[in-house]
């Protein structure tokens, strides 16, 4: 009897143990510890000084680096411990194994500074000592050796006492400001790296900044010369209008004509749909290179077919003015029509067949049907298009980077804004042109979102 007492008490202690708490702290620490290398100075002051920039500087061998002897234990340990803390926190029955295995990277982790207690870079007055990043860094990974004890059941049990004092001791949160907690922290977010970011952009656009020296104030100078007076403006912003023409007109008819066919029963439909779409899984910079081989003046697939057809001197495509800025634009097109195929069919599942059906009990040739009833009812897939049509011909930067950088007449406003920012070192001009390109993207961005709030405000 009193064997079995103490076998039930020992079972009740045993359950008692919950690493719910730990993997979540675990989870916790292994963020800050990321953040930390990556965000925060490492030595000094200077955010220039990170984990991360030291580490990718001896990696890389860049000459000057400061040595850093097993700073690599510290990313491997974040990037492990955020793994093995969602492997606890998703599932509760992996919960203890995961605060054992953090406990274990965390020990692992602690292991660099043991090491580097004697670093000659901390007590190197260039560097400027600790830096706020080390620190935290440190204090993050004795969070993860730590983290284990929050499964014992007197520090677990305390921690749901103090919880109920102060939930006694202070009102509830109203249920009416729980989302506004939940949207604070994105809001900080959006704020730090988009909102923060286009307003600084905006100041610089009216001073004269190398990027080094402080900002000089100059007013609209850079606007009036932009405008009125640089050429490169002008052939960067017609380059645009072109992608935007063809952008516009050639996918959208080949992808909206794709989707009629292969919305039909035909076989080996699905092979075309996955061959047309194929492309765009590819990023810009592959899809450039694979273009720029194909356009190669010797070695390429098009002049090398030109010539088994006899063609004695075929262009070279890339090297002509007249034609690099249009070859450009055609890697474009076989990249983006599968995209608006894709579009298209989602739009031809959602209408509803009894509008199709009654048109064709009404004598509708296909034609009559396609005019009058498909493509109206295609109407909001098709402002989709165009607006996405838009704002990626006006942000048109990497096949032109990649497959002329900008030479040959084929000058864009994105690659026309980096090379003036970060080539020329204007960074004022080039925020200038940020600016104007931005404000072009707001029309027909703020065209689309009109039409949509206007729909929704009629549904």
């Amino acid at each position: 009897m009193i064997a079995t007492k103490t076998t039930n008490a020992a079972k009740t202690a045993n359950n008692d143990w919950d690493f719910n708490a730990s993997a979540m702290t675990a989870l916790v620490c292994a963020a800050v510890l990321l953040i930390a290398l990556i965000f925060m100075p490492w030595l000094g002051t200077k955010i220039s000084v990170n984990g991360m920039r030291l580490l990718s500087d001896n990696l890389y061998g860049t000459a000057g680096a400061i040595p850093t002897p097993y700073l690599w234990i510290v990313p491997v340990v974040a990037l492990a411990s955020i793994s093995a803390a969602l492997w606890g926190t998703l599932a509760s029955e992996n919960a203890k194994a995961s605060a054992l295995v953090n406990a274990g990277l965390g020990l692992a982790g602690l292991t660099y500074f043991a090491i580097n207690t004697k670093w000659a870079a901390l007590t190197d007055p260039r560097f400027g000592g600790m830096g706020l990043g080390y620190k935290i860094a440190f204090i993050a990974l004795a969070g993860l050796v730590l983290q284990i004890f929050l499964a014992v059941p007197a520090v677990n049990g305390g921690i749901q006492r103090l919880n109920l004092f102060f939930s006694r001791r202070f009102p509830e949160t109203s249920p009416k400001v729980v989302p506004y907690l939940f949207l604070i922290p994105p809001l900080l977010l959006y704020f730090a790296w988009i909102i923060a970011p286009t307003l600084y952009t905006i100041y610089l656009s009216f001073t004269n900044w190398d990027g080094i020296s402080p900002p000089k104030w100059i007013g609209i100078s850079n606007y009036r010369y932009l405008i009125l007076k640089d050429p490169n403006f002008i052939e960067s912003l017609t380059n645009n209008v072109r992608w935007l023409i063809i952008f516009i007109t050639i996918p959208t008819t080949a992808g909206l004509a794709m989707a009629m066919i292969f919305n039909t029963e035909m076989r080996g439909g699905k092979f075309y749909k996955v061959s047309f779409y194929a492309p765009l899984v590819l990023s810009l910079p592959v899809i450039g290179l694979m273009w720029a081989w194909i356009y190669n003046p010797y070695l390429g697939l098009i002049n090398n077919t030109l010539r088994l057809f006899g063609v004695e001197d075929p262009p070279g495509w890339l090297g002509d003015r007249q034609l690099a800025i249009w070859c450009i634009i055609v890697a474009a097109v076989w990249r983006q029509v599968g995209y608006v195929m894709v579009l298209y069919l989602a739009g031809l599942k959602n209408i509803d067949p009894n509008f199709i059906d009654a048109a064709r009990v009404d004598g509708a040739n296909r034609w009559q049907l396609f005019r009058h009833v498909i493509f109206p009812l295609l109407a909001p897939v098709t402002t989709i298009i165009v607006v996405i049509s838009v704002i990626d011909s006006l942000r048109a930067f990497d096949l032109v980077s990649v497959m002329t950088r900008g030479g040959q007449g084929t000058q864009v406003l994105a690659n026309f804004m980096y090379i003036e920012a970060f080539n020329n070192y204007r960074m004022g001009y080039g925020a200038a042109i940020a600016v104007v390109l931005f404000a072009l993207s707001l029309i027909f961005i703020g065209f689309y979102l009109s039409r949509v709030a206007k729909e929704e405000m009629e549904y």
